[in-house]
């Protein structure tokens, strides 16, 4: 019997650990007044906040922490929002110099103030710290002593305590939820929490519950009110902490709980497989804290319209494969360094269908540095150090890691996923689309300089006077042909920057998901330019430049490996 018991408890404990579904813990929740009262559970515990003033751009948040159990014990938190709203959430953290003397187990008083250079609001509130929690060992620990007569074994006590452990650690697709109502002065409530998953740039599904009886009934949130911020769309990119925001509606002013729960539910979706397209909304601008991401089968009924070319950002998945990387030695303009030589890839990626455009760039970094502006044309005078950093960023093939304030850092920050320029290999894959002649319409040159081929697929030297916009100048993305497999502007436009350091030659050895060099500095842009002939535009043509370089006829495409 007592086997029996045990392996029961075990199976139990298993199948708990790999639930994907979470709730909070309880929280004070009042749907007509400001929110009086919390109660921190662990040490890193945060503070949710929002600010109505009167007059004047919110500004500054201090908050001034005082032990009634010690007066003497008092602390300030002081936040600078530079102008944007003070929203948000401000974590105290015991372990930190500032809080060593806090202890838990005792009461705190807040006194938190919003100010704006006109205006302020001051708000108290009581909260209780708890040490870290160990409920589940605890509840463990005390379940098996209990059990420990009828189970006459020592050893079965310390079985069941080491799964409860490990159920409490197991990794699940949600985790760590835990909620604040906003105050002073909103009735929203904050919902952090985390998505763990084994697959590379997983999508979830997710929804959230509300419960005001300890979760004998349940309710839909999104139907008592909107869902803003990460999941506002019921779907998550990305591993990490993510963060969403529930207003309830009129049907909660008069509800007030001291104990509310919600819970969060997550489905890893299927890696996508018929999705050929993905598409990144930016239209929230660069103030927000997350961009959704969404999937398309095919090309919008009438194409697509400007909106995917500036508020939006749209990538084509591309199957692995092998090609032949370079150029033969007949073709008309070759360079020495196309040496041909077959290439194997072996992951799925997702590649822009246009050049990253200014407003794209803008509305992600919050600034054009473009010299010829346009919504929908390429974002140029952008360098490489720019793109991904000049420290962390610098690192490739060593290291995909980019810094904080590049474009990809502010990209993956806000998207959860490792977005990057393509390796010159996943590039001239792209480009190619299965061809091996000199363009990608499936044609070669008929001259290097002037070539009427290259004027069907590109903006380039001899067509900068056509009626395609941007006189003597690069144009709008998506103005000429695209390729077998709907990219635009592979040939000319604006030159892009890839990953890769610059290898001169690239031998004729078959070769696997190649990286470039491990050593030197210059790197490596394709595709050429509106400044450029026809020869200079070729899918093998290889260009490079100095990582601070910058100019009006250098841009770049974005990437993300599956």
């Amino acid at each position: 019997m007592k086997n029996f018991l045990l392996i029961a408890v075990s199976a139990l404990l298993c199948v708990s650990a790999f639930c994907d579904e979470c709730w909070s813990t309880g929280f004070c929740f009042d749907g007509s007044e400001i929110t009086k009262e919390a109660i921190l559970l662990k040490p890193t515990d945060s503070l949710a906040y929002s600010s109505a003033l009167t007059e004047g751009e919110p500004k500054s948040l201090t908050i001034n922490v005082e032990d009634t159990t010690n007066p003497e014990i008092s602390a300030s938190i002081f936040a600078d929002y530079s102008e944007t709203a003070v929203e948000g959430t401000e974590t105290w953290d015991y372990t930190d110099e500032d809080f060593k003397d806090f202890p838990t187990d005792d009461t705190y008083l807040l006194t938190e103030t919003v100010t704006s250079d006109t205006d302020s609001k001051v708000l108290t509130r009581t909260v209780t710290i708890l040490p870290e929690p160990f409920g589940v060992m605890v509840i463990a620990l005390i379940w098996a002593l209990a059990f420990r007569k009828r189970t006459k074994s020592l050893l079965a006590v310390l079985a069941i305590v080491a799964l409860s452990a490990f159920s409490a650690q197991a990794d699940s697709c949600v985790s760590n939820v835990n909620c604040l109502q906003m105050w002073p002065f909103d009735r929203s409530v904050i919902i952090n929490y985390t998505l763990t998953s084994n697959s590379t740039n997983p999508v979830f599904n997710v929804k959230f519950y509300g419960s005001l009886d300890n979760g004998e009934t349940t309710f839909d949130l999104a139907e008592k009110g909107t869902i803003s911020r990460d999941g506002a769309n019921g779907t998550v990119a990305g591993t990490g902490e993510f963060k969403t925001i529930w207003t309830p509606d009129e049907s909660f002013y008069e509800t007030c709980c001291d104990d509310m729960l919600v819970k969060v539910t997550a489905s890893e979706k299927p890696q996508p497989g018929s999705n050929t397209y993905m598409v990144i909304d930016l239209s929230v601008g660069k103030n927000a804290t997350y961009f959704a991401i969404s999937y398309l089968d095919d090309v919008p009924e009438g194409g697509w319209t400007e909106e995917y070319k500036t508020k939006k950002m749209v990538l084509r998945k591309i199957e692995p494969g092998t090609f032949t990387m370079g150029s033969p030695e007949d073709e008309l303009g070759r360079s020495d360094n196309e040496t041909s030589h077959e290439v194997t890839l072996t992951n799925a990626y997702y590649i822009g269908v246009f050049e990253t455009t200014q407003e794209q760039y803008e509305l992600i970094m919050g600034r054009n540095p473009s010299y010829y502006n346009g919504d929908a044309r390429p974002v140029e005078w952008v360098s490489y150090n720019m793109i991904r950093g000049v420290n962390k960023g610098a690192g490739w093939p060593q290291s995909n890691e980019v810094d904080d304030n590049s474009f990809f850092g502010v990209l993956r920050a806000k998207t959860h996923m490792t977005f990057d320029l393509p390796t010159e290999a996943q590039w001239e894959f792209a480009c190619r689309a299965r061809t091996i002649t000199a363009l990608n319409s499936g044609k070669n040159l008929s001259d290097k300089n002037e070539c009427a081929e290259m004027a069907e697929v590109g903006r380039y030297e001899y067509n900068r006077d056509d009626e395609k916009g941007g006189y003597g100048e690069h144009t709008a993305v998506g103005s000429y042909l695209p390729n077998a497999w709907g990219l635009y502007d592979m040939h000319g436009n604006v030159g892009e920057w890839c990953l890769d350091r610059y290898q001169h030659n690239l031998g004729n050895d078959p070769v696997t998901d190649p990286k470039g060099n491990t050593e030197g500095d210059e790197r490596v842009l394709r595709g050429g330019c509106w400044e450029n002939g026809a020869l200079s535009c070729r899918s093998a043509l290889r260009s490079i430049g100095e990582p601070d370089y910058d100019s009006e006829n250098v841009g770049f495409r974005v990437v993300l490996v599956q």
